[in-house]
């Protein structure tokens, strides 16, 4: 069956958008008067969905409280402190052309939304799903199941880019390919370990990558 769509993960994937999540992670962890962290310990929680990453750190009570604490800051003063990859909008040039690209995120969707427009990358995208009331603890393997199901494409006609476990392993579970995106921040073993079907060195390397899919 012929590939004919690509499902974009977007935090270390499309953005570098460290800066804006680790400092609402800080300023949560100081509103429950807990201890800052490192930023290798927390550059860990970038990417799994928020109620994985705040159950971790904060336990399983306070986990609404935290989540609800973070978007508030995310939105009011993070999701614009990040950076388009070098070498990603030509990559989606070239390949916006042969194939639909579509955004596949754990992020709320009006923040992907909110974020794609400001760095400019939105008109390559022919939709953006993300996380929506009044699941915002959607899974991502249940995310790519709905884009499947409303984009009526089988899995062989998608491939999933993103840079965690939480990418490959979900696109797996559907059958799906996908690639492995290293300049992110998930680990080489992390992405081999969950199934990733091939590993990208970086933005520029993705067309030869897909099309090794293809």
């Amino acid at each position: 069956m012929t590939l004919t769509t690509l499902l974009f993960d977007l935090d270390g994937t499309l953005l570098d958008s460290e800066p804006g999540i680790l400092g609402c992670f800080r300023r949560t962890l100081e509103h429950f008067g807990l201890p800052d962290r490192p930023d290798a310990e927390l550059r860990r929680f970038i990417g799994p969905p928020l109620e994985h990453s705040w159950r971790a750190l904060v336990g399983e009570a306070r986990v609404a409280e935290a989540v609800e604490v973070y978007r508030r800051c995310y939105d009011a003063a993070g999701k614009y402190r990040a950076a388009v990859y070098a070498g990603v909008e030509a990559a989606l040039e070239e390949l916006a052309g042969r194939y639909t690209l579509v955004v596949a995120t754990s992020k709320r969707r009006v923040f992907a939304e909110d974020m794609l427009g400001h760095f400019g990358l939105r008109p390559y995208f022919g939709a953006v799903y993300g996380v929506m009331p009044p699941d915002l603890s959607e899974p991502k393997a249940a995310l790519i199941g709905r884009i499947l199901h409303e984009c009526g494409l089988k899995p062989a006609q998608a491939v999933m880019i993103g840079d965690r476990e939480f990418d490959v392993a979900a696109a797996r579970a559907h059958g799906m390919a996908s690639i492995g995106a290293l300049w992110g921040y998930g680990s080489r073993e992390e992405l081999i370990l969950h199934g990733a079907s091939l590993l990208c060195e970086s933005p520029q390397a993705l067309i030869g990558a897909v099309g090794r899919l293809a």
